[in-house]
């Protein structure tokens, strides 16, 4: 690291911090030190920067497993490791802690030589996080020039049970569409726009493929590949532009869907009988906010369940972005098709952004079916 590393101390036992500052200032380390959780917070937003939180269980005000997450999911700060104190070493209470965002447990009474370690330790593998994140958006920037992203095929991966619409125009803008094979069980579906201003210079749709490829795999939820991808993109993208996407993991062998929405238009479910509906966990988009917050939404699924994704462009009406009236047509759509093969219902969906003339913007559209 080039500066000192700050460490985040929340406890409300003085001697123990005063014990914990002690012991990081002399091996180099800086400090921010709070007794509760309210203070925690405040401190936050006034330095919100830090490189390791160290939270005691058992606040006055609070639970430190809560304040874990918020720091864990981005309400307060993205990125930095969370240790819990407590004196506490029962494994339920320990357990608590990892499933909350906590890394590693620090039981008191605490000694020098394991607080040093643990702290060492967790800060090198965040460093070694943060040179992955940069290694990959130098990788991506050093594409010279913008290729269309290969676009899968059905016949190429029958096991995730799909077909899909892809047409793309000279407009600004880019869309992207990819089905990815993490099992023979587990495929990832995901559709996503790059907007803003001066698109025509963005990170290309190519660029875009390789960094989901890279990212979207079963060690990462889908939130916690997104969270990845817009650390990368907030380095590329330059100030007006971003990236809407819809975001859909569905597991065949457990009958669950999580889908994930990044500012994207919703996206429409669909039961055997032929009712459909639409699915909007909203959410912030990519590539414009330091800590985003995206809509997560988990779904059981059942044989002949259908979900479809798809690009703006497929529900915005009269060159507008009625969103809201263009799904209802979509899902009107659906009720017509619904004892169709899935094919000819996409083909079907798709002709809706034809209807008043060519589109004036990308169409994607992806159906896949349980």
């Amino acid at each position: 690291m080039d500066t000192q590393p700050f460490v985040l101390l929340v406890d409300d036992d003085p001697t123990a911090v005063a014990m914990l500052a002690g012991i990081l200032k002399q091996e180099g380390f800086e400090t921010l030190e709070a007794s509760s959780v309210q203070e925690a917070k405040d401190l936050i937003a006034q330095a919100p920067f830090f490189d390791l939180a160290i939270l005691d269980v058992h606040l006055p005000d609070g639970n430190g497993l809560d304040l874990c997450r918020l720091i864990k999911d981005g309400s307060l700060i993205t990125e930095a490791p969370v240790l819990m104190l407590s004196a506490d070493g029962d494994i339920e209470t320990k357990v608590a802690g990892f499933l909350a965002g906590a890394v590693d447990y620090i039981t008191k009474p605490f000694h020098r030589a394991e607080v040093i370690a643990r702290v060492r330790t967790h800060l090198r593998l965040r460093e070694a996080y943060l040179s992955v994140i940069e290694l990959q958006s130098l990788k991506i920037s050093q594409i010279a020039s913008a290729q269309q992203a290969m676009i899968p095929h059905p016949d190429q991966m029958p096991a995730a049970k799909f077909d899909l619409c892809y047409q793309p125009v000279q407009e600004a803008g880019g869309d992207l569409c990819q089905i990815l094979q993490l099992a023979p069980h587990l495929h990832d579906y995901i559709v996503a726009d790059v907007c803003g201003h001066d698109v025509g210079n963005a990170m290309t749709t190519g660029s875009l493929v390789a960094l989901f490829r890279q990212n979207c795999s079963a060690l990462y939820t889908p939130v916690e590949a997104l969270h990845i991808i817009n650390r990368v993109t907030l380095s590329l993208l330059p100030e007006g532009q971003f990236i809407t996407v819809i975001y859909a993991r569905l597991n065949r062998r457990t009958n669950r869907l999580t889908l994930v929405n990044a500012g994207h238009p919703p996206a429409l479910f669909q039961k055997p009988a032929g009712e459909a509906s639409a699915l909007w966990p909203k959410g912030d988009v990519v590539g414009a906010f330091d800590g985003p917050e995206f809509g997560v939404l988990d779904v059981e699924v059942g044989r002949g369940d259908r979900l479809f994704l798809f690009s703006d462009a497929l529900i915005e009406t009269g060159g507008g972005t009625d969103w809201q009236h263009g799904t209802e047509r979509l899902i009107r759509v659906c009720g017509q098709f619904a004892k169709a093969d899935l094919k000819t219902e996409v083909s079907a969906l798709a002709a809706l952004a034809a209807e008043n003339g060519s589109p004036s913007d990308d169409v994607t559209l992806i159906g896949t079916e349980v």
